[in-house]
């Protein structure tokens, strides 16, 4: 173990009196923005070391939070859903290379190309049905008015030529989980992952039944904080999953021990999604994978309506961060991401030492192409299709990620390596209000095939 998380560690164990960065982070981001309750988990070598309650779980009622208390976890539902089809793999009742119409009856002409591996990476094309008047992620429809709605949609891309996450994907991934198994697919997850993990206080959206010390959810109204509208949605498998600190330990346990499913299956769950270029996408199974910086990291986030949750595990240090909270929005992985910061400072990315350009020329090219993508302009003169194809999907036209970088004053060299036929680049991208470590993946075409931004820390 490392020593400055060893210490850390033993430091929160034995209720130190000094000073406790961790409950200073929480505390400060809770009052900054208006979170009513959060429960944090430190989890080492698949041992919960800290559970800790702050703030409100009932705003109106005036009580407190407790560590045990229970919470929406959102999409990160998406890794037991994808844990499950794969336990499905393994037991030969399907194959991730079936096509979707195996299991989805009168599926759609234009899905029958359509896999469960794609489903399972998000490389599929569907459009986000969280965006679809009639649908959403709490409406109330059934299976048919799904299918019938999404049907009638044109595909955002076709499948495999790019990544773009979207919840239709788990959505259909239920369904096929269900015809697969012959049990409904909240039941299978239950059986063959609750049970065996002893998460016994995790269950899937049920907002009719009376769950003691259930917190009330709440959401940012640009500024007020309001109650949630209860709606449970109609989708189990994207996002419905209620637990609690300890159950996501055990969870983070089953994993660390890899249990259940093979090596192989582990291995593809921890994979980079592949596209028909051949290149990748850090996008797993139901998980985010690490930059350059951090190829040991895995993780998701959360959010539905009322709550927010983070999920950030470093399997080479054997930490993870569990994070539950009361409010929608929270960003709950970068939440889980700076408290492991905190615990071992050797986490936070390292800012890349300026070098001197090979080909500066290159560069203000690069440049011109990333202000292009920023300003949402779908350039095919110097973006590649796995580029273009996402900023025409509803998600990306909603996010304002790239505001800032819009603002780009100065691209500095910071180093290069070759990958297949293409080079990626890193470089420190500088604005007046913030600056990144860019990781751009410049093709063979001279054009822009894949960008990841490491913002730096706020400036002061």
């Amino acid at each position: 173990m490392n020593r400055s998380l060893l210490i850390s560690l033993l430091t929160v164990a034995m209720g130190s009196a000094q000073a406790d960065p961790v409950d200073d982070f929480v505390t400060s981001s809770m009052a900054a923005q208006k979170i009513p309750a959060v429960v944090i988990g430190i989890v080492k070598d698949g041992k919960l070391v800290r559970k800790q309650a702050y703030g409100k779980i009932d705003l109106e009622l005036d009580v407190d939070a407790k560590p045990d208390d229970i919470y929406e976890i959102g999409s990160i539902t998406k890794q037991f859903t994808a844990f499950a089809t794969l336990l499905l793999a393994e037991q030969k009742k399907l194959s991730l290379n079936d096509s979707v119409d195996k299991y989805i009856d009168n599926c759609p002409e234009i899905w029958k190309p359509i896999t469960i591996r794609h489903l399972l990476y998000q490389i599929s094309g569907l459009p986000d049905y969280a965006f679809v008047p009639g649908l959403g992620i709490v409406g109330e429809f059934t299976k048919d008015q799904f299918l019938t709605t999404m049907a009638a949609l044109p595909l955002d891309f076709k499948p495999g030529v790019t990544w773009a996450y979207s919840n239709t994907n788990y959505a259909l991934l239920g369904w096929v989980i269900e015809k697969a198994s012959g049990i409904p697919y909240p039941r299978f997850v239950e059986e063959n992952i609750f049970k065996p993990a002893g998460m016994t206080q995790t269950f899937f959206g049920d907002n009719a039944t009376i769950r003691p010390r259930r917190a009330h959810g709440y959401m940012n109204n640009q500024g007020e904080i309001i109650r949630a509208i209860a709606g449970a949605g109609s989708i189990a498998s994207d996002g419905s999953i209620n637990s609690t600190v300890e159950d996501m330990a055990k969870w983070d346990a089953l994993l660390h021990e890899h249990r259940l499913l093979s090596a192989e299956s582990y291995a593809l769950m921890w994979s980079p999604a592949k596209l028909n270029s051949g290149r990748q996408r850090p996008y797993g199974t139901g998980w985010f994978l690490g930059d350059p910086s951090l190829p040991d990291y895995v993780g998701h986030g959360g959010n539905s309506s009322g709550y927010s949750a983070g999920f950030a595990r470093y399997t080479k240090d054997g930490l993870s961060v569990i994070m539950l909270s009361n409010l929608y929005p929270v960003s709950g992985e970068q939440f889980c991401r700076t408290i492991a910061e905190l615990l071992e400072p050797s986490l936070r990315a390292k800012i890349p030492e300026e070098k001197p350009d090979p080909q500066k020329e290159r560069t203000q090219k690069i440049k011109a192409a990333v202000l292009t993508f920023a300003e949402g302009k779908q350039d095919s003169n110097c973006l590649e299709e796995e580029v273009l194809a996402p900023m025409r999907t509803q998600r990306a036209a909603m996010s304002p990620v790239w505001q800032t970088v819009r603002k780009l004053t100065e691209l500095k060299f910071a180093g290069e390596t070759k990958q297949g036929k293409d080079t990626l680049l890193t470089y420190r991208l500088l604005t007046p209000d913030r600056n990144f470590t860019a990781y751009i993946l410049w093709s063979d075409h001279s054009k822009i095939a894949q960008m990841t931004l490491k913002a730096d820390p706020p400036k002061a």
